[in-house]
């Protein structure tokens, strides 16, 4: 299993207004792609518009319309990260050792890739490298953040106009 060197990450993160951009605690208790409930990761994309993208996803997937919220509603934060350990699915070597396919990393069911964040975890790795399942050619960070060496560290911050975005069709 390979492993990419230490290096410093600049990552996007989108949330609610009010909630702590480098909590886990949503994943705790929810899952996520990566994670099953009980085990929180930080979901983080390598842009911005990944990030919205990610939550507009999201969001439709819990039913909910993203052009119901409006600017201020959501921020989209600029966070750095170090990791020294990330497992890069975007690797063929690393999913075949894996047993696992592209398409199953961005498939609606996640059993596969909760098991590939459990054992990514369990054998030492901070982060993974995922691809995106909400924008084609598109990467995620996923954060194991209680095995950083150096916690991440919000950069900068701005609001997310979901309406505004939602009227221009980027979601469809």
């Amino acid at each position: 299993m390979s492993s990419n060197p230490s290096r410093i990450y600049t990552v996007f993160r989108v949330a609610r207004a009010g909630v702590d951009p480098l909590s886990t605690l949503g994943s705790q208790a929810n899952g996520g792609r990566y994670n099953a409930p009980g085990m929180g990761v930080l979901y983080t994309s390598m842009s911005k518009a990944t990030a919205v993208a990610e939550v507009a996803r999201g969001l439709r997937a819990r039913g909910v319309n993203p052009s119901n919220f409006g600017r201020g509603d959501w921020w989209a934060y600029e966070i750095r990260v170090s990791a020294n350990r990330v497992m890069d699915l975007g690797e063929e070597v690393d999913r075949s050792s894996l047993g696992v396919t592209s398409e199953m990393l961005v498939a609606e069911d996640t059993t596969e890739t909760r098991r590939i964040g459990k054992y990514a975890r369990d054998h030492g790795f901070d982060a993974i490298i995922a691809p995106s399942a909400a924008v084609s050619d598109n990467d995620n960070l996923v954060l194991f953040v209680d095995k950083l060496a150096i916690p991440p560290e919000v950069v900068s911050s701005t609001p997310v106009d979901l309406q505004a975005l939602a009227n221009q069709d980027i979601f469809r």
